[in-house]
């Protein structure tokens, strides 16, 4: 499942970052990274935006980032 498809609130495990280049140096340096634990805290309108909490430290995705990420729910 990707990240767009998860609820408000919901604890999700990340399975996959599908992405290259800077753009995954930059998420990897944020702290999402492979089997990471993130909140996701707030969407944007029609999802344009996801906001999760990673470490305590809040992070806005675009939704065609968002997209390529794979999670998993798990238990709070």
């Amino acid at each position: 499942m990707c990240l767009l498809n998860m609820k408000k609130g919901e604890m999700v495990a990340v399975d996959a970052i599908n992405v290259e280049g800077k753009l995954k140096q930059r998420l990897c340096a944020m702290g999402l990274t492979r089997d990471a634990h993130i909140c996701v805290k707030h969407f944007g309108c029609f999802k344009s935006t996801v906001q999760v909490m990673i470490n305590r430290s809040l992070i806005a995705l675009r939704k065609d980032e968002a997209r390529l990420i794979e999670v998993h729910p798990i238990a709070a």
